[in-house]
C-alpha cells in the first residue's frame, strides 16, 4: 500500500500546490488568509505494506500495520486506529496529532496546556462515538482558534453534534462509566475555551464528570488513563465545585478525586489536596451564616489549612525562583527545560488562587482578622506580577491566569488595587470569546460571592491604621 507523501507542509497549501513555511501551529500563508491550517510543519503518517501473519492456522489471514513514526525530537508515540487510510478517522486523528504535538508552540499547544492523557486519546479513536465527535469538535474549534478567526458555524455545529451524542452515551449504564466518555467529556470542557461558554463561571461539563464519577462504584480512577485523565479533570471539577452547589460530592469522594499516584508527593498535589476541603467547608460556612450560628469553630477549622497553604506556596515560589536563578535558566532551552520553566509558573499561579481562596473563607467567617486583610494585599500584588510573567505563554498556556485575577479581585476591598486586577481581568479575557452582554464587573461580583460566603468583600472591609 503507497504511503501517505512525507512533507510537512499543511493540508492547504498542499491543495493549493502552494509553498508552506511549515511553522506551527498556523502557517504564515493560513494566517495571512485567515483560514484554517491543519497540518502545518508535521509529518504524515505512514504506512506499511499489508502482510500475512506468520504461523497463522487460517488461510489468508492479513494483518495491517499502522504506526506514526515520529521524529527523533519527539519521544511519544501514537497508534494510528485501525482505519483505511484516507478516511475520516485518519484525517480526525491526524488534525488532533498536530493540535497536541509537543513541538508545537507552548502559547497554543493543547497537550501542555489541558494534559497528558491527551497523548493517549487517538489511538482510542474509532472505539466512542462520542469521543470522536468531543475530538472533531475540538479540533476544528482549535484550528479556527490559532488563526485568530471569529468561531466558525462549523465548529459550533460539531460542538453541538458531540453534547448530543454524549448525552445518548450517558443514557446508557454501560457506556456511562466507560473511560472514554468521562474522556469526551473533559475534551468538551476543553473546547468550550474555544468557542466560549454563556455559563462563564460554570461550565456545566464538570459538573456532569462530577455525576459520572458519582455514579460509579469506585469514585477515584480506576487505571492508568484514568490517573492521567483525573490530573486535568481533578482542576475543573475543583475550581467549578467553589461556584456551582450542583457538584455535591462527600469529603471522602472529594479526597478520591485528587489523590494521585504521578504526584502524590509533589506541592501542587499537597495544595489541591487542601483545595478539595474547600467546597463542603463553603457550604457549610453558608449554612452557618444564613442560620446565625457560631462561626467560630468553623474559623478553627479553616485557619490551619489556610496556613498550610501559605507553606506550599513558598515552596512553589521558591522553586521558580530557584529555577528562574540556576544554571539552566541561563542554557540553551532544550523541550524539557521550556516544560519544566512553564510548569514551575503555572503550578505557582494556581497556588496563589487556593491560597486566595481560604483567604477570603477566613475573612468572611472572622472579619476582624487583620493578618489576613494584610496579607491578601501582597496575595494580589503577587498574583499581577504572575499575571505579567505568564504573558508569555498567552493566550491558552496562560488561560489559568483568568481564574487567578477572578480569585484576586475577590479577596481585597481596595479600590485601586481591584481596578489593576480589572484591567488585567479584562486583558486576559480578551484572548478568548467572550459572549456578547457579558458585564465583567458583575460576572467578578459573582465570583466574589461565592468565595465570600453569600457577602461581598465591601462588607467586610475594615481600615487599618
Amino acid at each position: 500500500m503507497p504511503g501517505v507523501p512525507t512533507g510537512r507542509a499543511c493540508d492547504a497549501c498542499r491543495k493549493q500546490k502552494k509553498k508552506c513555511d511549515e511553522k506551527q501551529p498556523a502557517c504564515g500563508r493560513c494566517l495571512r488568509l485567515k483560514v484554517s491550517c491543519v497540518g502545518s510543519g508535521q509529518k504524515r503518517f505512514m504506512f506499511k505494506e499489508q502482510q500475512f501473519l506468520p504461523n497463522s492456522n487460517q488461510s489468508g489471514q492479513k494483518a495491517l500495520l499502522s504506526r506514526w513514526r515520529p521524529t527523533q525530537k519527539e519521544n511519544y508515540f501514537f497508534e494510528i486506529p485501525r482505519a483505511c487510510p484516507g478516511n475520516s478517522m485518519t484525517s480526525l486523528t491526524n488534525s488532533f496529532v498536530g493540535a497536541i504535538k509537543r513541538s508545537t508552540d507552548l502559547r497554543y499547544n493543547v497537550w501542555w496546556s489541558f494534559g497528558i492523557f491527551l497523548e493517549d486519546v487517538p489511538r482510542r479513536l474509532g472505539s466512542n462515538e462520542a469521543l470522536d465527535r468531543a475530538v472533531d469538535a475540538l479540533t476544528t474549534a482549535h484550528a479556527s482558534f490559532c488563526t485568530r478567526q471569529p468561531v466558525r458555524a462549523e465548529a459550533l455545529a460539531k460542538y453541538s453534534r458531540a453534547l448530543k451524542t454524549l448525552r445518548v452515551y450517558l443514557d446508557d449504564p454501560l457506556q456511562a462509566s466507560a473511560s472514554n466518555t468521562l474522556c469526551a467529556v473533559m475534551i468538551l470542557l476543553i473546547c468550550q475555551t474555544f468557542i466560549g461558554n454563556p455559563g462563564e463561571m460554570v461550565s456545566g461539563h464538570a459538573q456532569g464528570a462530577a455525576s459520572i464519577l458519582h455514579a460509579r462504584k469506585k469514585f477515584g480512577p480506576r487505571d492508568d488513563f484514568e490517573r492521567k485523565l483525573f490530573l486535568s479533570l481533578r482542576g475543573s471539577v475543583l475550581f467549578e465545585g467553589l461556584y456551582n452547589e450542583a457538584i455535591d460530592l462527600s469529603p471522602e469522594e472529594w479526597d478520591a478525586l485528587v489523590e494521585n499516584d504521578y504526584d502524590q508527593n509533589q506541592p501542587e498535589a499537597q495544595i489541591l489536596r487542601c483545595l478539595a476541603r474547600a467546597p463542603v467547608l463553603m457550604k457549610r460556612g453558608r449554612r452557618a451564616r444564613r442560620d446565625g450560628e457560631d462561626l467560630t469553630p468553623l474559623t478553627m477549622e479553616v485557619r490551619p489549612i489556610y496556613e498550610k497553604c501559605k507553606l506550599i506556596l513558598a515552596q512553589l515560589k521558591a522553586r521558580t525562583v530557584e529555577y528562574e536563578t540556576s544554571e539552566l535558566s541561563t542554557m540553551t532551552e532544550n523541550f524539557m527545560a521550556r516544560i519544566l520553566r512553564a510548569h514551575y509558573l503555572r503550578t505557582h499561579g494556581i497556588g496563589l488562587a487556593i491560597t486566595i481562596v481560604f483567604n477570603c473563607i477566613l475573612q468572611a467567617l472572622d472579619p476582624s482578622d487583620y493578618s489576613c486583610i494584610i496579607e491578601s494585599k501582597s496575595l494580589v500584588i503577587e498574583t499581577l506580577v504572575h499575571a505579567q510573567e505568564s504573558n508569555v505563554y498567552r493566550p491558552v498556556g496562560a488561560g489559568y491566569v483568568i481564574m487567578c485575577l477572578s480569585a484576586a479581585w475577590a479577596v481585597t476591598a481596595d479600590p485601586q488595587l481591584r481596578l489593576m486586577v480589572e484591567v488585567t481581568f479584562i486583558d486576559y479575557r480578551g484572548d478568548f470569546v467572550t459572549p456578547d452582554g457579558v458585564n465583567i464587573p458583575q460576572e467578578l461580583e459573582r465570583a466574589s460571592e461565592n468565595l465570600w460566603l453569600g457577602s461581598t468583600a465591601q462588607k467586610h472591609a475594615i481600615s487599618i491604621p
